[in-house]
């Protein structure tokens, strides 16, 4: 596939996983007093790590996933308040 060819599976995901750490981070303001000792997981640098991420992983996507469950393995694994304990790295975008 050209690099230049839209791709309409990684432009969902990206958009998906995009919409889900910006209403991730409201929620989390939204839902605890105490937003210090929460705050690297929505701040500017930790937005832009986790998107970082996202545009690696979208590059993954295997092809039997849809763009909305690759999201969600993304955003299940990557968003702290959302990963669940000693859960592993989805194969998919894990880095070597």
């Amino acid at each position: 596939m050209n690099n230049n060819t839209f791709n309409w599976k990684k432009f969902q995901f990206i958009t998906e996983v995009q919409t889900a750490v910006i209403n991730n981070a409201t929620n989390l303001t939204f839902d605890n007093d105490d937003t210090k000792n929460i705050r690297h997981i929505f701040s500017a640098t930790g937005t832009l790590s986790i998107m970082d991420d996202a545009f690696y992983a979208a590059e993954r996507i295997p092809s039997d996933l849809t763009a909305h469950e690759a999201a969600c393995d993304f955003c299940g694994y990557m968003l702290e308040n959302l990963k669940e304990d000693n859960s592993d790295v989805p194969y998919w975008f894990a880095r070597n």
